[in-house]
C-alpha cells in the first residue's frame, strides 16, 4: 500500500457524512470535503456541522464542489436552455445504470440536491467556522456534462477555519450553566 511506502498510518471509517459520531470531536486539524459529494446530501447544515465538530479549534475546513450554476441546464451540445431553476434545490430523482457517468437511463434510483452558493456559505457559517476564502474557478467542459458550458466556472472552493472565539464563548456559557 502507498501509505506504508510513505510511512503513514491511515485508518478508513465508513460513515454517513451527516453522522460522524464514530469520530471524536476536535480530532482533526483539517477536513476536506470534495469530489462533488454535497449533491447527494439531503441536509447540508448537518453535513458541515459534523465536519466542523470533528475539527480542532482553529482547524481548517476545505470544501471543493462542482459549481452549482452548472446543474440547471438541459442536455444539448449547442444551446443553453434552463432545465431547472437555480433556486429549485430538489430533490431531483434520476435513474442510473451502475455507471453514473453513463448517458443511458438505468434502474438504479438516485436523488440529487442542487445547492446554491448561498446554501454552501450559510451552512459553513452555521457550522461555527469563519470563511477565509471563496473562489470559483476552472472552465473545462467535460463530455458527461451534456451542455455547452464554456466560460462558466467549473468549481466552487470554500476555505474556513473553526472559530476559536465562538468555542471559547460557548464553553464559558456551558460552564456558567453547568
Amino acid at each position: 500500500m502507498r501509505s506504508r511506502e510513505l510511512g503513514l498510518l491511515i485508518e478508513f471509517v465508513q460513515a454517513d457524512v451527516t453522522d460522524l459520531s464514530a469520530l471524536t470531536s476536535g480530532s482533526f486539524d483539517a477536513v476536506y470535503t470534495g469530489g462533488h459529494v454535497a449533491v447527494w446530501v439531503a441536509d447540508l447544515l448537518k453535513y458541515y456541522a459534523e465536519s466542523a465538530r470533528i475539527l480542532t479549534p482553529g482547524g481548517l475546513l476545505m470544501i471543493s464542489e462542482y459549481h452549482p450554476f452548472r446543474r440547471i441546464w438541459n442536455e444539448s451540445k449547442t444551446t443553453l436552455s434552463v432545465k431547472s431553476r437555480y433556486l429549485d434545490r430538489g430533490p431531483f430523482a434520476y435513474a442510473y445504470t451502475g455507471n453514473i457517468l453513463s448517458r443511458k437511463s438505468g434502474s438504479l434510483k438516485s436523488y440529487e440536491y442542487h445547492w446554491t452558493i448561498a446554501d454552501y456559505v450559510n451552512s459553513v457559517i452555521s457550522s461555527g467556522c469563519r470563511i477565509l476564502f471563496v473562489d470559483e474557478f476552472g472552465e473545462d467542459v467535460n463530455d458527461w456534462e451534456g451542455a455547452p458550458l464554456a466560460g462558466l466556472p467549473e468549481f466552487l472552493l470554500i476555505v474556513a477555519r473553526k472559530d476559536v472565539e465562538q468555542i471559547r464563548s460557548t464553553g464559558a456559557r456551558e460552564q456558567e450553566q453547568g
